[in-house]
C-alpha cells in the first residue's frame, strides 16, 4: 500500500461528511462511508501491559473509572496471542464487509507506550501482513507516556498503513479533577503530546469524559476548547459510567458520586458538538460497556437512542458541529 499522510486521507471526505442541518455530526461512519465506501469494525489488540496508575511510577489501582482489564479486552493476559486476537476480530468485520478492506486496528488496552516500546515495536512488525484488510492503525495511549521515540515509532507506521491514529486521553480540562480521579496526568502533558504527534502527520483523537466528579458545569465545553486548541483531528464523547472492580464502584455505592441522566448529557454534548470545529471527526457520541461489567448509571437507553437523541436535539435547535466554534 502507498504511503498516504493521514491529513489526505482525511481530506478525501471532507465535503461529503460536511456537518448540515440535516447531518449535524461529522460522525466517524459518515467520514469512513464518505473515504472507504464503507463502515470499517475495529479490532482489539492487546499487549498486557500497564500504566503509570498501576505499577506504581504515579499510583496505584488506576483512575478510579478504570477496570482491571485497562478499558480494553485482557486478551493477552488471557493467553490470547496477537494473531489469534486478529484472526477472531476479522472474522466478525469480514460480517459485515465481507470483500474489501474491513478493520480498523486498534491498540486499546491500558497505555501502549508504556513502560517501554518494546511490545508495541514487535507487534508493529507483525500486523504489517494484515494492513490490506486493515487500512487504519490507532494506538491509545497516556498524553505523558508519549515520548519523542514513542512518537517516531508510531509515525513510522505511515509507511504502511492509509491512517494512523493516537488517541490521548483528556478526560478533563482541569488539573484539580485529574487528581481527584487518581489519574495523575495534566493539561500541559495533554498538548505536548498533541503537537509532538501533529509535528509527525500523525491523526490526534481526544478522549472526553463527562461528569466526572469535581468537574464544573462548563468541563466539557473546556475539554472542547482545549481540544481545538491543540489542533485534534478526532474526538470521543463519553458519558461517566461505574463499572465493577473500580475504585469509583465503591463510591458510588457509598453515595458518593451524582451521576448524569440521559437528558443533562444529551444537552451538554449537544453544547459541546456546537462548539467543535466542523472539520474535526466525532468518533463517538455515547460510551458503552459490556452489561457483566456495568454497574451504573441505571435507565439509560440504549447507545444508539443516545446517539439519535443528541443528532435530534441539533436538528431542534436548528444547529450542527461547528455553529459555535469560537473564532481565534
Amino acid at each position: 500500500m502507498p504511503s498516504t499522510s493521514a491529513s489526505s486521507v482525511a481530506s478525501l471526505a471532507k465535503d461529503a461528511a460536511q456537518p448540515s442541518a440535516e447531518r449535524p455530526v461529522r460522525s466517524l461512519g459518515r467520514q469512513l462511508l464518505a473515504t472507504y465506501g464503507r463502515r470499517l469494525r475495529r479490532v482489539m489488540m492487546d499487549l498486557g501491559l500497564t500504566c503509570p496508575n498501576r505499577d506504581g511510577e504515579k499510583g496505584y489501582g488506576g483512575c478510579i473509572y478504570c477496570d482491571l482489564s485497562g478499558s480494553g479486552t485482557g486478551a493477552t493476559k488471557a493467553g490470547k496471542p496477537l494473531g489469534l486476537q486478529w484472526q477472531d476480530g476479522l472474522a466478525r468485520a469480514r460480517k459485515v464487509n465481507p470483500e474489501g478492506p474491513a478493520a480498523i486496528l486498534y491498540f486499546q488496552s491500558y497505555s501502549n507506550t508504556y513502560p517501554d516500546l518494546k511490545p508495541l515495536a514487535g507487534a508493529f512488525e507483525q500486523i504489517k501482513a494484515w494492513r490490506e484488510e486493515a487500512p487504519i492503525l490507532a494506538i491509545g495511549t497516556r498524553p505523558d507516556c508519549f515520548s519523542e521515540e514513542a512518537a517516531d515509532l508510531i509515525a513510522a507506521q505511515t509507511n504502511h498503513f492509509a491512517e494512523v491514529w493516537i488517541e490521548f486521553g483528556l478526560e478533563t480540562a482541569d488539573d484539580a479533577v485529574q487528581e481527584r480521579i487518581g489519574r495523575h496526568d495534566t493539561l500541559a502533558n495533554f498538548h505536548n503530546a498533541c503537537t509532538r504527534a501533529g509535528e509527525r502527520g500523525l491523526t490526534r483523537i481526544a478522549h472526553c469524559i463527562a461528569g466526572l466528579p469535581g468537574e464544573k458545569p462548563d468541563g466539557l465545553l473546556r475539554q472542547v476548547d482545549e481540544c481545538t486548541r491543540a489542533g485534534v483531528e478526532g474526538i470521543k464523547f463519553h458519558q461517566l459510567m461505574v463499572l465493577r472492580k473500580t475504585k469509583l464502584a465503591h463510591e458510588w455505592m457509598n453515595g458518593d458520586i451524582e451521576l448524569l441522566k440521559p437528558t443533562q448529557y444529551i444537552q451538554m454534548v449537544a453544547d459541546a458538538v456546537e462548539r467543535l470545529p466542523s472539520e474535526v471527526v466525532v468518533h463517538r457520541l455515547v460510551a458503552e460497556s459490556p452489561p457483566e461489567e456495568y454497574l451504573a448509571p441505571n435507565g439509560w437507553p440504549s447507545r444508539a437512542k443516545v446517539h439519535s437523541e443528541i443528532e435530534n436535539e441539533l436538528r431542534r435547535r436548528g444547529s450542527w458541529q461547528g455553529v459555535a466554534t469560537p473564532r481565534a
